[in-house]
């Protein structure tokens, strides 16, 4: 699977399988969606533990591309952000483009006066 050939469906399917094939959710392979939900906050606190003590010039490593290593285990954690999020929308049947692309029509359209002064990177 790669980004340009592979269908946010196929995602959400792929991971349905895998729920299915280790017995979580039991015979349908759909968890407690609050549970999904709460178990994402942990992960992405784990994927955020990754960026945590970071100085400036050890975030422009990451964009420059020089500390594989992290960048693999952020890698990492955030599949398991992204597994647990399509795993929620596959369970909820949400169409997960057309709400991205609803949300993005939204910031759009929001009053920008508010970000007056905020930095932007």
């Amino acid at each position: 699977m790669h980004d340009d050939v592979t269908t946010v469906s196929q995602l959400k399917d792929a991971i349905h399988a895998m729920c299915l094939k280790k017995g979580w959710g039991g015979e349908t392979g759909v968890q407690n969606p609050q549970h999904v939900a709460m178990a994402m906050t942990v992960e992405m606190s784990e994927l955020l533990e990754h960026f945590q003590w970071l100085d400036p010039d050890g975030v422009q490593a990451l964009l420059d591309g020089k500390d594989e290593k992290r960048k693999q285990k952020i890698a990492e954690e955030y599949a398991d952000v992204m597994m647990y999020g399509l795993q929620l929308m596959w369970s909820l049947d949400i169409d997960v483009a057309h709400e991205i692309e609803r949300k993005i029509d939204i910031v759009l359209k929001r009053d920008a006066s508010w970000k007056a002064d905020v930095p932007h990177t």
